[in-house]
């Protein structure tokens, strides 16, 4: 099956100046990750996109994301075909994870296993959930001291 480019990031140095521009020329709204990291493109059309702040950028220009089913065999054909991989693995907060690679020219470019309502990918591979942070027990009071005797 042929990959098709299904999410497009760019770089945005002001998110609030990047909001205002793309909302005046295109009447695109936005939305910014409470961490103020990523802001993502709300299309009522379903273009799938947003922008990374400008000093987490890894790549010279905009990021086209192609989703795949099994992210490290297509890493491993990448490296096989001469590509480099950049980031083997991150998890993706609208489901799955992503992967960045160089092709042979340098073009970076992105790969997306999306997650299915089962949390397994799309090809039924399962992928194991991050384990749980223990909770962090309770400091046990301090013990009460005796009234000083006068």
């Amino acid at each position: 099956m042929a990959a098709g480019i299904v999410h497009v990031e760019f770089k945005s140095a002001n998110f609030a100046r990047t909001s205002e521009f793309y909302s005046r020329v295109f009447d695109w709204q936005t939305e910014q990750n409470a961490a103020g990291s990523y802001m993502k493109l709300n299309a009522s059309d379903g273009t799938s996109g947003g922008w990374v702040r400008a000093d987490l950028v890894q790549a010279p220009g905009p990021v086209a994301y192609l989703t795949v089913d099994d992210l490290e065999a297509k890493l491993a054909e990448i490296e096989q075909a001469g590509g480099r991989v950049l980031v083997r693995s991150l998890p993706f907060a609208g489901g799955g994870e992503v992967a960045l690679f160089a092709d042979p020219d340098g073009n970076v470019l992105g790969l997306w296993r999306r997650k299915t309502a089962s949390g397994a990918a799309p090809n039924g591979s399962e992928k194991a959930a991050p384990a749980a942070k223990p909770e962090k027990a309770a400091k046990p009071a301090a013990p009460k001291r005796a009234p000083k005797k006068k």
